[in-house]
């Protein structure tokens, strides 16, 4: 008999929800500590000054870009798995698993091969579009960018992996285990950082260049850390064995591709728009990066715990679909997002009324700080319908309708967020300049509109009905 065969309601189906997501939150929160434990030691070691941080900031988005498009295979692994799962169906739980960390490895080795030929010329192409006047400083952020860029691409498989790892045992409903490997990932980050960026214990200081290596290598750590608890235990929601491990099924490939295919295709529209947005921060003085970079540092609090919340919501909805409940599927997408939006409440209040004091433990000059922290104001007003949307998107990923999530994702992104922070930002067709505030105006609007179109989606119900 599967786990979910008299389904999940009232308590259960909550308890269910937040089974998954706390922990992915917690794991999340720890990451946000990371991002912003990074930002901090960079800022310290650059002595106050904006140039490492905004050699930061300028890559740092391009890597995340590469992250989340390049490992959209875990997207429709994540589903597939969820559903075999609630058809109580392990092995073909297993063996997609298997397929889908094959996948990755060869999708990473592609963007590494890619990546490292085309990486001077991307760096020497952003540092055109930097807002300074000053060359002589455009060319040192853009060297201590590519020292960092380097060393990310060369390590994109293994991220690719850890990724990938973390989707598939979420999708069976591994709670413990992908938290377990993000801690200790994340973990290793955070040391190696603070050992490659000041020379600590006998390690080479390596500025910045250090803290990309460093944050190539973390994956490392989860990914032994979980295929050696899948591969030794002889139990679980998930299991993986050493003949096992390296088999490749076509048809399971096929399907995962298929399944990811409008997702990479709403990773592309997104984080197309996501360059072209990011030009719009290019184009202000690196004054406003760092002020950016320190603002997005701690608004990723409120964004990381979406995230938790919509691999908790993918998790439930694909397995309440695979044991054939459909009303309970529909109810978790609503139950997912109003659990969300109560938990992350006290967060938004946070940036509300404590938003300079935030933005002030980063020991940057004043006006950089006092930047940041309007940013931040601007940014608590995103939280509620951040979480809307990254819960509801859960639930159809979950179900495998990726293409409406790439048709919401292309109007929120192309039709708001981008025309908005250029119109708003840069004061075109006789909109008043409003620097970075607005372009942080212009993210809001995308949200709004993003948790708005999807809420329509869920409440016509066609997304059940997809076939996995």
């Amino acid at each position: 008999m599967g786990e979910l065969e008299k389904g999940l309601q009232g308590r259960r189906l909550d308890g269910e929800i937040l089974r998954l997501a706390i922990p992915a939150i917690l794991q999340y929160l720890l990451h946000t500590v990371q991002f912003i434990v990074d930002t901090r030691m960079v800022a310290q070691a650059s002595g106050g000054q904006d140039v490492s941080l905004a050699a930061l900031n300028m890559v740092s988005p391009l890597c995340w870009s590469l992250t989340s498009i390049f490992t959209v295979t875990a997207i429709g692994a994540s589903a597939i798995v969820a559903r075999r799962t609630g058809e109580n169906r392990k092995e073909h739980a297993s063996t997609a698993s298997s397929t889908a960390l094959m996948l990755a490895v060869l999708l990473g080795g592609i963007v590494t091969l890619v990546g490292i030929v085309g990486r001077e010329p991307c760096i020497g192409w952003l540092e055109q579009l930097l807002g300074n006047q000053d060359s002589e400083a455009n060319a040192t952020i853009s060297d201590h960018a590519e020292g960092y860029l380097k060393w990310f691409l060369l390590l994109f498989p293994i991220r690719a992996l850890a990724v990938t790892m973390e989707a598939t045992l979420r999708g069976a409903g591994e709670a413990l285990l992908p938290v377990l490997g993000g801690v200790a990932g994340n973990l290793a980050n955070i040391l190696g950082n603070a050992m490659l960026l000041f020379g600590l214990w006998g390690a080479p200081k390596m500025g910045l260049e250090g803290v990309g290596l460093a944050t190539g290598l973390a994956p490392v750590v989860e990914v032994l850390l979980i295929l050696l608890v899948l591969l030794l235990r002889r139990s679980g929601r998930l299991v993986l064995t050493f003949s096992g491990l390296f088999r490749f099924d076509r048809v399971q490939s096929r399907e995962i591709i298929r399944l990811s295919a409008p997702a990479l295709g709403a990773a592309l529209l997104f984080h197309s728009g996501f360059v072209v947005y990011q030009f719009a921060i290019f184009g202000l003085d690196s004054t406003a990066m760092a002020a950016h970079r320190i603002a997005i540092s701690i608004q990723s609090m409120a964004f990381l715990p979406a995230h938790g919340f919509q691999a908790a919501a993918a998790s439930v909805s694909g397995r309440l679909l695979g044991a054939g409940h459909k009303d309970q599927a529909q109810l978790s997408a609503w139950r997912s997002s109003y659990l969300g939006v109560l938990l992350v409440l006290p967060v938004m209040f946070t940036f509300l009324f404590f938003s300079e004091t935030l933005t002030g433990l980063f020991s940057m000059q004043g006006q950089t700080v006092q930047l940041g922290a309007t940013c931040l104001l601007i940014g608590a007003i995103e939280v509620p319908f951040l979480m809307v949307a990254e819960s509801l998107t859960g639930s159809l990923r979950g179900a495998g309708a990726n293409v409406p999530v790439m048709g919401i994702t292309a109007i929120g992104s192309w039709g708001f967020r981008v025309p908005f922070a250029w119109i708003l930002g840069h004061g075109y067709w006789g909109f008043p300049e409003l620097g970075l505030q607005g372009i942080w105006v212009a993210t809001v609007l995308d949200w709004v509109v993003r948790s708005s179109i999807l809420a329509w989606v869920i409440l016509r119900r066609r997304w059940l009905e997809t076939r996995v």
